[in-house]
């Protein structure tokens, strides 16, 4: 049966998280920017009513630039904005950039480091049990107030968030992650220095860590080329983990070295050994705060000066709306999206989260049968998944057992001489958004 959204005129989208100001414009600007998105209403939705505020303005000010029939709204509490949604977008991150720095500094005081911490490792294990309350909490509003909406993930941990959304709720759900087609893309631009338009590409494995199985430049397999064109373009010193893997599993992996070489904890070095060839140190946060503060500068230019609108309505690089467009318009559109395994990889585990391609149409969402990927990296995707799957309920029924043997299970862990004591000085630094439980196991 098609879906209800097919031919709709009129949409209304939700964004929760919407204070993470500069990722809200890019998303509203493709929505502006695609022609079968002709009027709807935009929900903004944030617990911090400043930046909340601050957005609603940009947001306003680029409707009025684009001409679109949109209206839009604010909201501290997410009820009032959920009636009647038709898609609603996750952007948010419980506890805050701060807390993510404070994260990765507990951390780092037992000894183990982290490029990025948002994923796996005790930080991505912590990160899930405080995102996904308040994720379950929003979906449960949802089958009361817009049951036949869709949830568009963008908040990570990816893959927990996506887990947690199709085990435990009846919304329909999925996530989408920019690394491995922007993975794609800097092969075809610095690697085989072609038009990305003409590189196509399949992949698969878990969030932030997927392969590719397949790359055709102009319909012809270059996958047998690829090693000889990284060392060519010296992109392969520029991405030095990626092509270790590569020339170890014969896949080349997405999205980058800053995201894989936290499954491989040996990549991650300290001060002392950066002199290494593939070392990455902890996650940089001066670098993220002065790109955070570039970003500021963009966001600014819409909301105080009125300017600088042409840079939100020149296309993301997001692939949230050739979704939205196939189920109203029914163009078939192929994405990378995180799902739950039905059998589409064959040697990962059913019930896994798994990053694969899937059709989408009028319909619906139509994963792609995947076959099955070299024993090595299934079964590497397959540890992770355990992983997640223990994390995740480990937060849904507060149960420090599960949340310890996804310690146990995570790579970077072993690193760490005393998994418990760190996990509980995560918990305790937490305490305040998570479910009161938590502080019994201290």
């Amino acid at each position: 049966m098609k879906s209800m959204l097919y031919h709709k005129q009129y949409l209304k989208f939700v964004f929760i998280g919407a204070g993470s100001s500069f990722f809200t414009m890019r998303l509203v600007g493709d929505i502006l920017s695609e022609p079968s998105l002709q009027s709807g209403h935009l929900a903004l939705v944030d617990i911090h009513e400043g930046l909340l505020n601050e957005t609603k303005t940009a947001v306003e000010n680029l409707v009025g630039y684009a001409g679109g029939k949109f209206t839009v709204s604010a909201h501290t509490e997410v009820k009032a904005a959920l009636n009647g949604a038709d898609f609603v977008f996750f952007t948010f991150a419980t506890g805050g950039y701060e807390r993510w720095k404070n994260d990765i500094e507990i951390c780092t005081s037992h000894g183990v480091l982290q490029s990025v911490g948002d994923t796996i490792g005790p930080g991505g294990i912590i990160r899930t049990l405080r995102t996904i309350p308040a994720v379950l909490d929003i979906a449960g509003e949802m089958e009361k107030r817009c049951p036949g909406a869709w949830i568009i993930n963008y908040s990570n941990p990816e893959g927990a968030v996506c887990l947690a959304l199709q085990k435990y709720t009846k919304i329909k759900s999925f996530g989408l992650c920019h690394g491995t087609p922007d993975t794609a893309r800097w092969i075809a631009e610095k690697v085989f220095q072609v038009d990305p338009a003409r590189l196509h590409f399949r992949a698969a494995g878990i969030n932030h860590l997927t392969w590719f199985t397949n790359l055709t430049l102009d319909g012809v397999d270059v996958y047998p080329q690829l090693m000889e064109e990284l060392h060519r373009s010296g992109m392969d010193k520029e991405e030095p983990i990626s092509a270790e893997l590569f020339r170890t599993y014969g896949l080349y992996p997405a999205p980058g070295d800053r995201h894989v070489g936290e499954f491989f904890p040996f990549f991650l070095k300290d001060q002392v050994l950066l002199d290494h060839d593939y070392a990455w140190k902890n996650n940089d946060f001066a670098a993220i705060d002065g790109w955070r503060s570039n970003l500021r500068q963009l966001f600014d230019e819409v909301r105080v000066r009125n300017t600088g609108y042409e840079k939100f309505l020149e296309g993301s690089g997001e692939t949230a709306t050739h979704f939205i467009r196939a189920l109203v318009t029914g163009e078939t559109a192929s994405e990378m999206v995180n799902v739950i395994n039905r059998g589409y990889i064959e040697n990962i585990s059913n019930g896994v989260i798994v990053e694969l391609p899937a059709f989408i149409d009028s319909f619906g969402l139509h994963p792609q049968k995947i076959g099955a990927l070299p024993d090595g990296i299934a079964h590497k995707c397959d540890t992770l998944g355990c992983e997640y799957l223990l994390a995740v309920d480990a937060a849904v029924t507060c149960d420090y057992s599960k949340a310890l043997q996804a310690m146990y299970l995570d790579p970077l862990v072993s690193n760490c001489n005393y998994p418990d004591r760190l996990l509980k000085d995560l918990v305790k630094a937490n305490l305040d958004v998570l479910p009161e439980s938590w502080g019994n196991f201290l």
